[in-house]
């Protein structure tokens, strides 16, 4: 829920009213702005949340797409995930523990928004395994070409830090493991873990 909204750029009154009380409005300097943003060139307008519940799992996920996102540290590739799963209306996107905080101010930035509309959780590897019993996916450059094979109609696909790789208690559970075709690369080692989840979000949707 937005708590208050304050602006330093006057162009946004007029919009924002429309759609956030006046009395949530506080209309402050550039140089206030400056000191109360943490972005080196503030857009104008910044807005005080009060955080939502994380979300609960639902006790099933047949017929669910959800992303398991392992040991994903970087804040711009989180970020730029959960604008993807929302782009693409994944059902859910699962934290590991040790995934970079949802919260923080670059993983919100590079969501645009996103952050406050896909549904997450941070679950462990006991309840990942627990959950997604027959129904869950790796994406892993050792896997099958995604492009000869079917997209799962339901279930969890793991995306992995790209330096560690998946975890293999993981490996070791799941169902099948998917890549994404290299073969035309011209010497790039691997995909980027954001880019991947764009096309195999892409895929698994089509």
């Amino acid at each position: 829920m937005i708590e208050e909204v304050y602006i330093s750029n006057p162009d946004y009154q007029s919009i924002l009213q429309e759609i956030i009380h006046v009395e949530r409005l506080c209309q402050v300097t550039p140089q206030q702005m400056n000191q109360i943003s943490q972005m080196s060139t503030p857009p104008g307008v910044l807005a005080v949340c009060s955080l939502p519940h994380e979300a609960s799992l639902p006790e099933s996920i047949d017929g669910k797409k959800m992303f398991y996102l392992d040991s994903i540290r970087d804040p711009g590739n989180l970020g730029t995930i959960l604008r993807i799963a929302d782009w693409f209306g994944l059902d859910f996107v699962i934290l590991s523990p040790d995934c970079v905080d949802i919260y923080n101010h670059k993983v919100l930035q590079a969501s645009m928004g996103s952050a406050l509309r896909v549904k997450t959780t941070t679950l462990d590897m006991v309840g990942l395994m627990s959950i997604g019993e027959g129904k869950l996916y790796v994406c892993d450059a050792g896997g099958k070409n995604i492009n000869t094979i079917d997209p799962p109609r339901e279930g969890i696909i793991v995306l992995s830090n790209e330096s560690l790789g998946v975890s293999p208690e993981i490996m070791h559970q799941v169902k099948e493991v998917l890549a994404i075709p290299g073969d035309k690369s011209l010497g790039a080692e691997s995909l980027n873990v954001a880019s991947a989840a764009a096309i195999v979000a892409a895929w698994w949707r089509a």
